[in-house]
């Protein structure tokens, strides 16, 4: 069985993304466009600021 939820590819980002709904780019999958466009603006990925993205 494979899995049905991967972590998210920013190297800062530890939100768990499913892969049915994750944003993909390149072949990786991301929890949010913030992620996947390399946080342009220090965007967050809104994932409740425990991962550290965008800062």
């Amino acid at each position: 069985m494979t899995p049905q939820t991967t972590t998210c590819a920013c190297p800062k980002c530890n939100c768990q993304v499913n892969l049915s709904r994750g944003l993909q780019k390149n072949g990786q999958y991301y929890c949010s466009e913030a992620c996947a466009s390399g946080h342009a603006n220090n965007a967050s990925c809104g994932g409740g600021g425990s991962c550290g993205c965008g800062s």
